[in-house]
């Protein structure tokens, strides 16, 4: 498989970037997080999808991506001298995915699906087994160089995909134990508590249901012949009663006639009398009209007195609430008079204490013979009020005794209106009563002309009493005899009755034996279902331990033969990248590194740390080459991610050299690195960087 060319849109940091690989060893060069692993993992997420990126879906995209924009990425590359050309993307809003691969420009498969089945199938491994084989890494490197054997023979294992041997042999063993459980249930299925068969128990239980069964069927057929000498019996006695029911029925219809006629008889009867006090009812009535209607009379001018009365209580009413303004007025006055009166004395006693010689406190002067003018005139002032405020007082008193009048004469007025309306009540009751009078008299008239026709329409009725107590008496007896022979008919059918009801109590005692013998030999059946599958089941695990048996040696077989396959290619790529100075490579048994140097076995340890680092890289090697012949695959390129480490420049130049020569192996070199001056050392660089966006970008020279 050879890598010719890979296109990046809104992949991780790569907005819109083309890289065209060359032969030899390419350098991958720039600072940590810049993307140089990112190529590599577009190419594995091209090829496998989903499965073969480190996070979710939605964060493959590039973070400043438009909507709008696909994440795409296209991987042409010749394997098997075809030509094959993988597209894959996702696209909108959902990142709705989409793949296609074409081989020499002919559609090959369609869909993410098919996509992945397709390469896998053509590759011949699937993601984890490609990703092994094709890409070495620093870190496993380092585990390989530091671990003891205990520790790396697992990892090479697992590098190698034993593990998922192990998973298998496991699994295997699960069924096994599995299906031995299974086993133990069926083999206690098959026995009873105590231990016994459950077959011998089924059918010692079946033969004495069968016994059962026989003894039912005679005690069935003893009742059912029991039941038809009872049928014949019930006929001659059903006949019987019958006939007792038909001239018991003949002679209660003549009966229910002359009830009628009875009834008919007295019915006119009670009429007659009904009639009578109707007309009786009616008279009374009609004489009470006449009484009630004489009390009308008394009250015709109560409407006109009611009137007069009510407006004089007006006219009585206005003068009183005039009278009462009239005095609150005066009132009033007076007392508005009586302030004055107050202030005019305070005056002059206040000028009496200050004498002839004081000044006038309004105009301040000398009083002089103005002190008495002003007594004598503060003196007349109050006598002209007290004059006023008495004449008040004698108007006060007339209107008093003027309204003291009124309120008898309003006192008077509120008694004969309370009389006038209990007037207009009982003139109310009376005319009430001859309306409800009238409405009897109404009433009773119309019933009485119903009964008259009701009577009318009777006709005559002859009715003889002694013939009707004699046919009753003839009923009585006919009814006697008739319910005597059903009583006994009855009698002898619920006795038939009983019968069929442990007819059928046996009867479904026998359907019960027969549903528990289907019962047992379904469960019978059953049983040999169980020994059946039983059988299958210990065969099946017989087969499981054989299988378990063939992988285990297969296992064992396999490890065999890896070690030294992994010594033999180890050795090779060893010689090679030593220039023959070293001529074997051996993985023992405990997975330990020996190096033979003049056909001496050495551990590594005893070797500079620059060739440690190389057998241990030429493990690696050996690993990814036995990955790709197993799954049948040509693969011409490796990727070695950051495998310098902490190592000197020597060190570093030594490792460069000696990959240079693996063109005979490998086609194509990658080598993922942050070292620049490994650069030297190299055939071709790639190199990335990052811009201010946060976009990685590839130069290659």
């Amino acid at each position: 498989m050879i890598l010719k060319t890979l296109v990046l849109k809104n992949f991780r940091k790569f907005k819109d970037v083309t890289i065209e690989f060359p032969d030899g060893v390419t350098g991958i060069v720039g600072l940590n997080g810049v993307g140089k692993s990112t190529i590599f993992e577009a190419i594995a997420w091209v090829l496998y999808g989903p499965v073969a990126a480190r996070t979710p879906a939605d964060q493959i995209k590039r973070q400043n991506a438009k909507t709008s924009e696909p994440c795409r990425v296209e991987l042409e590359f010749v394997f098997e001298e075809n030509n094959y050309r993988i597209v894959r993307e996702m696209t909108g809003k959902n990142l709705t995915a989409s793949a296609t691969v074409t081989v020499n420009g002919k559609i090959a498969a369609t869909g993410v699906e098919a996509v992945n089945k397709f390469i896998q199938k053509k590759l011949g491994m699937d993601f984890k087994s490609f990703f092994t084989s094709i890409f070495a890494k620093q870190k496993e490197l380092n585990a390989l160089s530091s671990m003891i054997a205990s520790e790396r023979k697992p990892l090479i294992l697992r590098m190698l995909g034993i593990d998922s041997l192990d998973l298998v042999i496991k699994e295997i063993r699960s069924d096994k134990k599995n299906k031995d459980v299974l086993i133990e249930k069926m083999r206690n299925d098959l026995v009873d508590e105590t231990g016994r068969k459950k077959e011998e128990v089924f059918k010692e239980e079946i033969k004495k249901l069968d016994e059962r069964k026989k003894e039912i069927n005679i005690i069935i057929q003893q009742l059912q012949e029991t039941v038809q000498k009872y049928k014949k019996e019930l006929n001659s006695l059903e006949k019987q009663y019958i006939s007792d029911k038909n001239e018991y029925e003949k002679l209660k219809k003549y009966e229910e006639k002359l009830v009628e006629r009875k009834t008919l008889f007295e019915k006119k009867k009670n009429l007659s009398e009904e009639i009578k006090l109707l007309e009786e009812k009616i008279r009374g009535r009609e004489k009470t009209l006449k009484t009630e209607e004489k009390k009308l009379v008394v009250f015709r001018n109560i409407e006109k007195d009611f009137n007069s009365t009510e407006q004089r209580l007006d006219e009585v009413n206005q003068l009183l609430e005039s009278f009462l303004k009239n005095i609150e007025q005066k009132k009033t006055i007076i007392q508005r008079i009586l302030k004055e009166i107050s202030d005019v004395d305070v005056k002059k006693r206040n000028i009496k204490k200050l004498g002839s010689d004081a000044r006038c406190p309004t105009c301040e002067r000398v009083l002089g013979r103005q002190y008495n003018v002003l007594l004598k005139k503060f003196d007349d002032e109050i006598k002209s009020k007290q004059k006023e405020m008495k004449s008040l007082e004698s108007e006060i008193k007339k209107v008093e005794d003027e309204k003291e009048r009124l309120s008898r004469e309003h006192v008077a007025l509120q008694k004969k209106r309370n009389y006038l309306q209990d007037q207009f009540r009982e003139r109310e009751r009376v005319i009430a009563k001859i309306k409800h009078v009238s409405s009897e008299v109404e009433r009773e008239k119309q019933e009485w002309l119903k009964k008259k026709r009701e009577y009318k329409s009777i006709g005559e009725i002859v009715f003889n009493t002694h013939e009707f107590e004699n046919v009753k008496k003839q009923v009585k007896k006919c009814y006697e005899k008739y319910q005597g022979s059903l009583d006994f008919f009855n009698k002898e059918k619920d006795k038939l009755m009983n019968i069929k009801v442990e007819l059928e109590k046996k009867e479904g005692e026998k359907k019960l034996v027969d549903q528990e013998i289907r019962n047992l030999k379904e469960r019978l059946s059953e049983l040999n279902r169980i020994k059946k599958k039983l059988q299958e089941e210990e065969k099946t695990v017989r087969y499981l331990n054989l299988l378990s048996e063939v992988m285990s040696s297969f296992r064992i077989h396999l490890i065999s033969r890896i070690r030294p396959t992994l010594s033999l290619y180890s050795s090779d790529f060893f010689r090679t990248l030593t220039d023959g100075k070293y001529s074997e490579v051996e993985l023992d048994e405990n997975y330990d590194l020996f190096i033979y140097d003049n056909g001496e076995k050495y551990e590594v340890k005893r070797f500079s740390g620059g060739e440690e680092d190389l057998v241990n890289l030429c493990l690696r090697l050996a690993i990814s080459e036995v990955i790709t012949e197993r799954a049948g695959g040509v693969f011409n390129f490796i990727i070695l991610d950051e495998i310098f480490g902490s190592q000197d420049v020597f060190r570093r130049q030594n490792i460069m050299k000696a990959l240079n020569s693996l063109s005979s192996k490998f086609r194509q070199i990658f080598l993922i690195t942050h070292i620049e001056d490994v650069k030297n050392y190299m055939e071709h660089i790639i190199y990335v960087t990052e811009d201010e966006e946060g976009n990685s970008t590839v130069k290659i020279e």
